[in-house]
């Protein structure tokens, strides 16, 4: 039996709102994630479905 390790990310990633472009905001937060990967489509799916559209992501392990 294999368990994932779970570590923190940090990012900041410049968004795109869809109905306004060319508008940018920036977007920080943390979120556990048990690989960078998940970590990214985690943070995509959750800023699309607010609307954004991920123009520029800085991932970090905390």
């Amino acid at each position: 039996m294999s368990s994932k390790k779970t570590e923190t990310y940090t990012f900041t990633a410049v968004v795109g709102d869809k109905e306004y472009y060319p508008d940018t905001y920036s977007a920080k937060g943390s979120l556990a994630a048990s690989s960078r990967k998940e970590a990214m489509d985690k943070i995509d799916a959750s800023l699309r479905s607010r609307g954004y559209e991920v123009l520029d992501l800085d991932l970090r392990k905390a």
